[in-house]
């Protein structure tokens, strides 16, 4: 295995943990795409703290799974590889196994900026959005 995509892998959780840590829920590329433009209340930044503290919570647990499953994977490809002739069962077998971790990060990136637009009010969402999507 090459290490670019362990590399891309790790700037991509690490990206995705700033963009929320900083408080921007940016799905847009633009600049504005900011939660602090919307005059949060103490309730709701309070809120969005303990969002953010459950999504780092749960990125931590998923980069240390990806960590444990490596070694897998690595002899998962050796095997298909080295087979007489090709498995494509196992070969399968491997890339669920290879491409779950990043799945489920991407599940977790959905679910915390769910959260914290569940946060939001009506008015405040619909400020958001006239930002930060893409029409």
């Amino acid at each position: 295995m090459t290490p670019l995509p362990r590399r891309q892998t790790l700037c991509r959780v690490v990206f995705s943990t700033l963009l929320l840590t900083a408080g921007s829920l940016a799905l847009a590329d633009s600049p504005t795409c900011d939660m602090r433009q919307l005059a949060l209340s103490s309730s709701q930044q309070e809120q969005l703290r303990q969002v953010r503290a459950e999504y780092r919570q749960r990125m931590d647990n998923l980069v240390a799974q990806s960590r444990n499953l490596r070694q897998y994977t690595t002899q998962a490809s050796n095997l298909v590889l080295s087979g007489p002739v090709f498995d494509e069962n196992m070969a399968r077998h491997y890339v669920n196994e290879k491409y779950t971790p990043q799945m489920q990060r991407e599940v977790e990136n959905l679910r915390a900026q769910h959260a914290l637009l569940q946060i939001l009010t009506p008015q405040q969402r619909q400020e958001w959005r006239r930002h930060c999507l893409y029409q």
